[in-house]
């Protein structure tokens, strides 16, 4: 479920990820920055607060595992080019096979 600030922004590409399963993507960002990737999946994540303190939220991540990347996207990359974006750290756009899915 998605909480009231990421609805807005995550919705059409949650809902539409069974369409594009093993599809490559492009990810981009407001600054031009992209990543080619390959989507791997997604689970409910939360911000470092405890849950009992003002400001913790939950929130759904989306993994990917990243082919190419130019600029700088605002992700941090693992040893092995997986990366998460939430509604925190969302592209402008993503797209497949130059559609714009999102």
């Amino acid at each position: 479920m998605l909480n009231k600030y990421e609805g807005k922004i995550v919705k059409t590409f949650a809902e539409n990820l069974d369409h594009y399963e093993n599809e490559q993507m492009e990810l981009i960002w407001e600054d031009g920055s992209k990543i080619v990737a390959t989507f791997d999946t997604c689970f409910e994540d939360e911000n470092d607060y405890e849950m009992d303190e003002e400001g913790y939220e939950e929130f759904t991540s989306f993994a990917f595992q990243a082919e190419e990347v130019s600029g700088n996207p605002p992700v941090e990359l693992s040893d092995e080019g997986f990366f998460l974006v939430n509604y925190h750290n969302f592209p402008k756009e993503i797209l497949v096979g130059g559609k714009k899915i999102n």
